[in-house]
Parts: C-alpha cells; structure tokens; sequence
C-alpha cells in the first residue's frame, strides 16, 4: 500500500520547480510532515579536528659547544636532556691532547704579550716617522693574529673549571643556562666536533602545521588539557598548509624535546553549533534548510569540525537569529529530489 505525504502532485512539481529557481520550498506544501527546528548558537571559539605536532626548538636557539682539540675520552656529568644553569660542570675531557692543548694556550699567552709589547713600543715610533710603514706593518700583523689567536683559546678556557695534571684531564662548564645535547654520542672526538649544545628553555616550542584556511584564526593548541597560545605563524606555505609555532611550552605541559604527538587546535572566530540531524549535502556542498515565514530556504555552510551531536559551522550570514530545520531533514531533501515518500 503507498502512503503519502500529503502532498498534492501538483504542490510537489511547484514544489521541486521553486527549490530549482530559488532553493526554496512552500512549508504549507510539505503537508503532514512532522517539523521541528532549533536556533544555532553563535560561538566566538571552537576546537578543530586533532593535527599531527611535534616539539621542537626554534631555528637558531641552539649553543654550540666544540672541542678544541681531538680527545681521547669524554666523559659526561650530566645526563641527556637536563636542564642545567650557567657554569655547571657538563664535561670530563681526558687524555695527553688535554694538557698538550693547555700547553698551546700558555704559548699562545706568551707570544701575544710580547706582540703586544712591541706593538705598544713602536706604535709612537711609527707615528713620528721613526719605522718604516713596511716594518710597521709587519708588527701590528704578528700583533693582530697573535691577539685572535689567543682570544680564541682563551674563550674556550673561559669555561673550563678545573684542571688535573694526575689524570691529564679537565672539566667543561655551561656557558649559558638551558637543556643539554648530546649530538656525538659516539667517539671519535677531533677537533672542532660537536661536544654539546644547549637548548635556552624559551626555545622550546609547539610546531604544528595548520591548514592555510584555519590559519589566520589559530588562537592556541591543547594538549591534554595544557593549552599553550600561538606566537607566530608562517608567512610561506608548504602545499595547502603553514607552520605555526606556539609560546614557550611549560614544565608542567610533560613535553619532550622531539616529542612527536597529536594535537587539538583551538580557532579564535566566531562560528555555529547547530543539530547534526540539520545538516544534509547538496551538489557536494553542505547546507541546511533556515526557515523564513512560511518558507524553508536551503543555505550553504562550511562544516569546520564537530561534536558527538552538533556540527561546527560558519556561514556568511549571521544564523543566531535563524531558524534551522532540526526534524525530518532527510523526508524533506526527499522531497526536493523529487523521491517524495512511501
């Protein structure tokens, strides 16, 4: 037995003709259908859907430390990945190479006080036209790469704590506060290899790439219930999405350096819930039917994410004063496909 809607087939023809021209129909067209409707709520946040992130440093924060000469044995005090302050004892650096390098750093003292010396003599005889600009040449040129020579051992020393001619070794301090790195963790140690680095802790951040389209709106990321704000975000894409990186994360986030993990997005825009139950799909788009007198009027919206009952939505019109039809959505779609009802 066929059971109808209630719908003259006249009505329905008018009907499905009227929605074509001007995606509407006739409530009173609809005739027995049971309908309902709900008023979106408007919303000045949302969450979005969960983006692939990964705790990493900011370009260029890192603070290398090298070794000054090829080392024998290297023994650290501290362990991977701790915090440690300035001029804390990071390094055992063993072998005959040490007090060889030590040795370099007291000739290299030498031979710059006595270019300093004899730059200092002739630098009024030079002036009076005493020397030769040839011979004065010649001495500030042993005077200034005696200088750099020696600064640049000298500001290594600088962070050495102490020495031990029993063992033939020395300890190596932090020039500076932050997370130790340990980027050799396998011998051998020459000359200007990477003995360590240290991560300054404000550098240590959230990098998660949002879609181009989110990104502008993109407030903050929530980890477990730690929110952490955004600080900046990229100006060049890669593909349809850009970088963000969050504010310094905090200790009591439990995040790692290099922590790869999943985090929810928190977008700062003003957008829509509205009944999962009101959304339906039209020509590949997703619309609902706003309610005007006695007609029912399709509009397109964009579906920004969800929760288990409601879609998140934003629309160019402003729906928290609209009517969304909340009931029989599909019997009515139903009908502006021409299908009608059994």
């Amino acid at each position: 037995m066929m059971v109808k809607y209630g719908v003259c087939l006249s009505c329905l023809f008018a009907s499905i003709f009227s929605l074509a021209q001007a995606e509407s129909i006739d409530i009173k067209s609809l005739g027995n259908i049971q309908l309902s409707y709900a008023q979106p709520q408007k919303v000045a946040s949302y969450e979005g859907s969960a983006l692939p992130a990964h705790i990493s440093m900011l370009p260029g924060s890192e603070y290398w430390v090298s070794t000054p000469e090829n080392i024998q044995q290297v023994s650290f005090l501290v362990t991977q990945g701790q915090m440690v302050s300035k001029g804390q004892a990071i390094v055992r650096l063993t072998g005959p190479e040490v007090f060889h390098y030590l040795a370099q750093v007291e000739a290299a003292s030498n031979l710059y006080q006595l270019a300093n010396t004899r730059y200092e003599r002739n630098k009024s005889l030079f002036k009076n036209g005493s020397i030769s600009a040839d011979k004065w040449r010649e001495i500030s040129q042993d005077y200034f790469a005696s200088y750099l020579e020696y600064e640049h051992m000298h500001h290594f020393m600088e962070i050495v704590l102490s020495t031990d001619a029993a063992t033939d070794s020395f300890i190596v301090s932090t020039p500076m506060a932050g997370m130790v790195k340990f980027n050799l963790l396998s011998g051998p140690y020459m000359t200007g290899s990477q003995l360590f680095s240290l991560v300054p802790s404000d550098s240590v951040r959230v990098k998660v790439n949002v879609p181009m389209s989110q990104s502008l709106s993109l407030s903050a990321v929530n980890i477990n219930q730690c929110h952490i704000a955004i600080d900046s975000i990229s100006a060049i894409a890669d593909g349809a999405f850009v970088t963000a990186w969050s504010l310094p994360v905090p200790k009591e986030c439990n995040l790692l350096l290099g922590q790869q993990l999943t985090v929810i997005p928190e977008y700062q825009k003003s957008v829509y819930m509205l009944p999962k139950n009101s959304v339906f799909s039209w020509d590949q788009d997703s619309q609902i039917l706003t309610k005007t007198g006695e007609t029912l009027t399709s509009l397109t919206i964009d579906i920004l994410g969800s929760t288990p009952e409601q879609y998140i939505v934003a629309s160019d019109q402003d729906l928290s004063k609209i009517e969304v039809l909340a009931e029989s959505v599909a019997a009515v779609k139903g009908i502006l496909l021409g299908l009608g009802g059994e």
